[in-house]
């Protein structure tokens, strides 16, 4: 009998700052379903990274409550706890014990490198660089190679953070010897989604977007409002629909590609009103979201069964993290506190201390 190749392993997560929405499901939701089955994946909430930002008080009492809500809307879209495994990021004490360590291994001004920082730190209106947000990219490393990640999937503006690992996890091995392999970026070919706005991408800070969690009444209200063609003051008045953000949104979510097309031709031909094609865009949305709703009912209802999911994949991934601290402790001979409890170094005797 042979044994199973084990599958590779992949790391990706999301900072609880807020419910998911429609930009996270095209941006990276939907990618994590089609590779469930081909890799071994770790989902991470990671309530840690939003101190770099947001360390005030009644953001972190907030932390709970959307911690749940992610895990909610995983579970709500398809995320198989069988198959993956879902954790909280600052329940893992391993993280803060290796985040140390990579400090060790790289310069501030290699982290001033990373164009990223600079907008987070202008999106959060922060005049200076903290040292936490500096080191960001440093806890990113530590989330992909605690659990020993082969693979993180990232868009194109966070390739650099999957970079910084691959150095750190380099630098690691070359000091001290072979610990972690090099993790690759997957890099996603999935663009963006639009905010209602038309103008940013979809985001919880600027308002722009639209809730996995939102009920018809909210899609239909935020729908009403969205840029369109500002060209066209008529319906009459012939329309641009590459670009045009009522579009996108038909393309990526109504499901009958025929309604799709023929809005698509009359819009460009003045035949059609910008009121129909929200009209049934509300209802491609809602179609798209009625199933992912019922779950979340199903889901909310049942608060034990998602902190059962929650409190598995903790655990699973505490076993991940002390096995890989127990080969950072062997390579670098930081083994300290595990000899002390098992009296196998005689501390003052070699140190000096008068007996």
């Amino acid at each position: 009998m042979t044994n199973k190749t084990p599958k590779p392993r992949l790391l990706t997560g999301d900072r609880p700052t807020g419910k998911l929405h429609l930009g996270h499901y095209v941006g990276s939701l939907a990618n994590r379903l089609s590779m469930q089955d081909q890799y071994d994946s770790y989902f991470i909430i990671a309530d840690l990274h939003t101190l770099t930002t947001k360390p005030e008080p009644n953001y972190i009492k907030d932390l709970p409550f959307y911690i749940r809500e992610i895990a909610i809307d995983y579970l709500s879209v398809g995320i198989d706890p069988n198959k993956s495994t879902i954790y909280v990021q600052s329940a893992i004490p391993e993280t803060f014990q290796l985040n140390l360590i990579f400090e060790m291994l790289v310069t501030v001004s290699r982290l001033q490198r990373i164009p990223s920082l600079k907008e987070m730190a202008r999106d959060a209106h922060i005049s200076s660089m903290p040292f936490g947000l500096l080191g960001y990219p440093v806890l990113q490393a530590v989330d992909i190679l605690l659990p020993r990640a082969n693979v993180v999937p990232v868009g194109k503006d966070n390739q650099s953070h999957v970079e910084l690992a691959r150095e750190i996890a380099s630098r690691f091995n070359t000091i001290y010897g072979q610990t972690f392999d090099e993790p690759q970026d997957l890099l996603s070919g999935i663009p963006m989604l639009i905010g209602t706005d038309g103008k940013n991408k979809m985001s919880k800070s600027l308002h722009n977007a639209i809730y996995l969690s939102d009920d018809p009444a909210t899609v239909a209200t935020k729908v009403k409002g969205m840029y369109t063609d500002p060209t066209r003051l008529r319906a009459s008045d012939p329309g641009h629909t590459e670009g045009n953000p009522v579009f996108i949104y038909h393309d990526a979510f109504n499901s009958k590609k025929d309604e799709v097309a023929d809005l698509k031709e009359r819009y460009r031909t003045g035949k059609v009103s910008d009121v129909e094609v929200k009209d049934k865009l509300t209802i491609a949305l809602n179609n798209f979201l009625d199933p992912i709703r019922e779950k979340r009912a199903y889901f909310t209802n049942h608060p034990m069964m998602v902190q059962d999911v929650l409190n598995a994949g903790i655990q699973k991934m505490q076993r991940e993290a002390r096995r890989t601290m127990e080969l950072v402790r062997e390579r670098t001979g930081l083994s300290y506190s595990a000899d002390l409890v098992s009296d196998k170094v005689d501390l003052f005797g070699e140190y000096g201390g008068q007996k």
